[in-house]
């Protein structure tokens, strides 16, 4: 993302997706900023810093992303997912919005398309008829109506497809027909 928007903070956090599972985190600045506690004879101390088993799960998840061309498939399977939900949005009045980049993607609930009223009933019969069909999803946002999408790296076409499947199926089921809604 940050080679995207052309950023460059001052400190990127990092962590959980990093060791797979096993627990590890980091913390990168800029060169000026760490020249900063050398200078001022700030002395930094970590118990768990620099812990081996760590490191070298973070290392081994590092491989593998670059080994399995992982962030590639990131952008290829995570456009093609978005641009697959963005079509569903289009066909059903309480879906908002659909946005994202690689593999994190959020989709706007709405109960009312021109109101654009957060849809939280909706979202949350979303959430939960989707774990019918084995599918995690999470909902975030301020009114929590918003479905946030957070695939893995692997994540195939053939995955996507079948997410945006049962996608489109639980929505069917649960948007009201819009006969009905003008009443």
């Amino acid at each position: 993302v940050l080679d995207y928007l052309d950023l460059v903070p001052d400190f990127v956090t990092m962590g959980k997706s990093m060791g797979n599972g096993f627990p590890v985190s980091a913390l990168m600045t800029r060169r000026c900023i760490t020249q900063k506690f050398d200078n001022d004879g700030i002395e930094y101390f970590n118990t768990f810093g620099g812990n081996p088993v760590s490191c070298r799960a973070a290392i081994a998840v590092l491989d593998v992303i670059e080994s399995e061309n992982l962030m590639e498939n990131a952008r290829v399977v995570g456009g093609y997912l978005l641009n697959k939900l963005k079509e569903i949005g289009k066909k059903y009045d309480i879906v908002g919005d659909v946005r994202g980049r690689g593999f994190f993607i959020g989709m706007d609930i709405v109960s009312d398309p021109k109101l654009r009223d957060p849809g939280v009933e909706e979202a949350r019969q979303i959430k939960y008829r989707l774990r019918e069909h084995m599918i995690i999803i999470s909902l975030d946002g301020p009114a929590h109506n918003v479905i946030k999408f957070k695939a893995p790296m692997c994540f195939s076409q053939l995955d996507a497809d079948f997410l945006c499947e049962k996608m489109e199926a639980v929505i069917q089921e649960i948007q009201k027909p819009r006969d009905e809604k003008q009443q």
